[in-house]
């Protein structure tokens, strides 16, 4: 029992909160909030890049926030997987709701999430789960495109 908890609890998150970027917009992973498996999910303070030693499914997590909402690029291996973006950031999609581009039907128009403007800034920020199938040593990489004094976080859980 212990074991099959164990295997269900492996799982790295990873915190940007200085807002600087690396080359390319990449996003450097600061803090490493919790790594339940150091074996399998590579971190260095500072680094862009977070590494997945096992290949397999993975459930990936994200939420950038600033006062403006960004587009974020998810890359594995140096490749764009998916782009995430508020539809108002392109006057040619007609609705607030969020997008991932690269994906057909990801939507299938029945959530609509219409954020408001808060008092306290954006407390929404751009939130993603989605579930991908990553080959042995990925490496996966976050590139924001927003106004500068961003923040966010990461979290990959093996499945």
């Amino acid at each position: 029992m212990n074991e099959a908890l164990c295997a269900e609890n492996c799982l790295g998150r990873w915190i940007w909160k200085s807002g600087d970027l690396l080359h390319s917009a990449q996003v450097p992973w600061e803090v490493q909030a919790i790594n339940t498996c150091p074996d399998n999910f590579l971190w260095e303070s500072g680094k862009s890049g977070l590494i997945t030693v096992a290949p397999g499914l993975y459930q990936l997590q994200l939420g950038f926030y600033s006062r403006k909402t960004p587009i974020v690029r998810v890359f594995i291996n140096g490749e764009v997987i998916f782009t995430v973006r508020d539809k108002t950031s392109n006057p040619a999609i007609s609705d607030n709701t969020s997008t991932i581009t690269g994906k057909e039907n990801h939507f299938d128009g029945n959530t609509l999430l219409l954020p408001n403007k808060h008092s306290a800034g954006n407390v929404t920020g751009l939130t993603l789960n989605e579930f991908i199938a990553l080959p042995a040593r990925a490496r996966v990489t976050l590139c924001f495109d927003g106004e500068s004094a961003g923040e966010g976080f990461v979290c990959i859980h093996k499945l």
